[in-house]
């Protein structure tokens, strides 16, 4: 990681040297940037980092399993979503071009908020469920996003619409097959053997998805439809409806070629 931020920095500051003639180059580094944080009212597990340090013609921000992970603000505002203590640094480049130099901090975050933040839960933060529509539309396959170009479903079939797809608040998720999974990899078959993960989880970026949609990446099973994910950006969300968008991943592992946009219920 350290190497990955002094060599962004090197790039930035090359750079920045090729566009300005007028630095003066000192033989020693500069100063350790200054920077605040402030936790954000009424929201303790988002925080505003600040520099305000001079003399500073770039910066990068490094925030490990924050939301987002890095930025090039001046003031930024950082999102985590479980309890524990994070170090946050800045590496800044300065204007007399002596080099670089970091500093970094410490934050505490008192709370997890992961499965509570999300509307997957009830509000005591209980488990909830959700299967795919059986209605009709509620799979749809395009060369865009959005798109019902190339197929949309007249209904699901009940292989399909028993299956479950269950998330909890610390990050876990289940999936529920009912006795066998319908394949797209194997041809549109059940599959009454199909291998599901002891251990299923999902990460939840908040504005990281297209058009600024939440994002959930799952890992260890798909969501919906086997040939999807492992990303599904929430286009709607509601007590009783999800609707998801997410890229289609061919079963031969070829680049993806197209979007699914699913709707789910839950399951009460």
């Amino acid at each position: 990681m350290k190497k990955y931020f002094i060599y962004i920095l090197s790039v930035m500051a090359i750079s920045a040297c090729n566009e300005r003639t007028d630095y003066s180059l000192d033989a020693d580094p500069p100063t350790p940037p200054e920077f605040l944080i402030e936790s954000v009212t009424d929201d303790p597990n988002r925080f505003v980092i600040t520099d305000v340090s001079e003399g500073n013609f770039s910066r990068v921000w490094s925030m490990e399993d924050g939301q987002p992970a890095t930025s090039t603000l001046k003031s930024d505002t950082v999102f985590y979503n479980r309890m524990g203590e994070y170090e946050i640094k800045l590496f800044v480049a300065a204007e007399s071009g002596g080099g670089t130099s970091q500093s970094s901090k410490m934050i505490t975050v008192e709370a997890d908020v992961l499965g509570c933040q999300l509307d997957f839960l009830n509000e005591d933060c209980s488990q909830k469920c959700w299967r795919l529509s059986p209605e009709p539309a509620s799979v749809k396959v395009g060369p865009i996003p959005y798109s019902g170009e190339w197929f949309t479903s007249p209904d699901i079939t009940d292989t399909q619409a028993d299956d479950m797809w269950c998330f909890n608040e610390d990050g876990t998720l289940i999936y529920e097959n009912a006795g066998a999974t319908f394949s797209s990899c194997q041809g549109f078959v059940d599959d009454e053997d199909y291998p599901i993960p002891s251990e299923i989880s999902f990460t939840y970026a908040e504005g990281s998805g297209i058009d600024d949609l939440n994002r959930i990446l799952i890992d260890g099973i798909f969501m919906g439809v086997e040939d999807s994910g492992p990303t599904y950006d929430i286009i709607e969300i509601s007590e009783d409806k999800m609707i998801l968008l997410t890229p289609l991943k061919p079963c031969d592992g070829s680049p993806s070629t197209g979007w699914f946009t699913l709707t789910f219920l839950r399951v009460d």
